[in-house]
């Protein structure tokens, strides 16, 4: 049966997750950033570009604002991108715990950990 989706099997469970995660944040990525490609062009690529760098609470504001913009798309698209490798490393997490892995629970909670320091460093201190 060609139509029938393969079993996941016990052993390959975080490579799945991982993999769908992966996906689902390129292809989301990749929408948000195509979309703003076409709303620019809509508009005549006159981009309007913020005199303040972005930071998420704003971001946020403008995403959730009724009138949205390229510039606001493209980073969001950027913003998720950025995300992906993250949200794999917490699904590789959850992934391991739920096998019982423990080797593999206490490295990706290490590679998160150093994620984390280096978002921290990179986002607060200068």
């Amino acid at each position: 049966m060609a139509n029938e989706s393969p079993v996941i099997q016990p052993d390959n469970l975080v490579d799945h997750w991982a993999s769908l995660v992966l996906r689902i944040g390129v292809w989301t990525s990749a929408t948000l950033m195509a979309a703003a490609l076409v709303l620019a062009a809509v508009h005549g690529f006159r981009i309007d570009l913020p005199a303040h760098p972005l930071t998420l609470p704003v971001l946020l504001q403008r995403l959730l604002s009724s009138s949205l913009d390229p510039v606001t798309l493209g980073f969001t698209g950027l913003v998720v991108l950025m995300l992906t490798p993250i949200l794999r490393v917490i699904a590789a997490i959850v992934g391991f715990t739920v096998e019982r892995d423990r080797t593999f629970v206490f490295v990706s909670l290490t590679v998160f950990i150093f994620l984390l320091a280096e978002v921290t460093y990179s986002l607060f201190i200068k």
